[in-house]
């Protein structure tokens, strides 16, 4: 397949496109300061229109948002910074932190202590991603998958359970299971039901199976 003269120069024009607006959010993530559209189009080495054009459309996309004046000789110059969405888009080690975090927990809480503590941390996380209201097993599936897991919801003669293929915790729960008390206690809160821990990948079986088998007991 060959792509025609015209096809190629616009995926080259939509290459740099995206190439400019990310090199913009990037010198704003490492700026102590607002920059003005100026400062955009010497840095990048293109033109205060195409600098323009590029921050308009980012100020759109709710990426950059508006900061204070900048004061020159001429005419004050709107400046810019990054918006809170825009920061989010460049990579973070949550994951990693999160099990650095345990790993340490594990180390000095033992038994039912570390099993409590497990547990709270579940409880909280449900409270952030869920609210307050308990949820159908489906939607917790889907909310399992935004925050990391390979998750489905499974609804048969043995009653609707989770099935999740991959673990965000794996490796510390292989070293201590009471790490997998996190995701109970995150599916007992969202679902306000008992749930049994019916496979488990620390196990060295293939998933994690969660199975949700009645009101929890008040």
């Amino acid at each position: 397949m060959q792509l025609d003269s015209n096809v190629m120069s616009s995926l080259a024009d939509e290459l740099d496109l995206a190439s400019s607006r990310d090199r913009i959010l990037d010198l704003l993530l490492k700026s102590e300061e607002p920059m003005s559209v100026q400062d955009f189009s010497i840095r990048l080495g293109i033109s205060r229109n195409a600098a323009h054009q590029h921050v308009i459309a980012l100020v759109r996309e709710g990426l950059i948002e508006r900061a204070s004046a900048i004061r020159t000789k001429g005419r004050p110059s709107q400046s810019y910074r990054l918006s809170p969405a825009g920061g989010a888009t460049f990579p973070r080690q949550y994951a990693l932190l999160a099990r650095e975090f345990l790993a340490e927990l594990s180390r000095h809480l033992k038994g039912d202590e570390l099993h409590g503590v497990m547990a709270r941390i579940g409880e909280t996380l449900a409270s952030k991603i869920g609210g307050d209201e308990h949820l159908p097993v489906a939607r917790i599936a889907e909310l399992m998958a935004e925050i990391g897991y390979e998750s489905r919801a499974v609804e048969d003669l043995d009653g609707p359970r989770i099935e999740a293929h991959n673990c965000v915790f794996h490796d510390l729960a292989f070293a201590d299971p009471t790490i997998c008390e996190v995701d109970l206690a995150l599916l007992r809160a969202l679902s306000g039901q008992r749930v049994e821990h019916r496979r488990c990948m620390a196990r060295g079986e293939r998933s994690c199976r969660f199975a949700f088998t009645g009101a929890k007991p008040e």
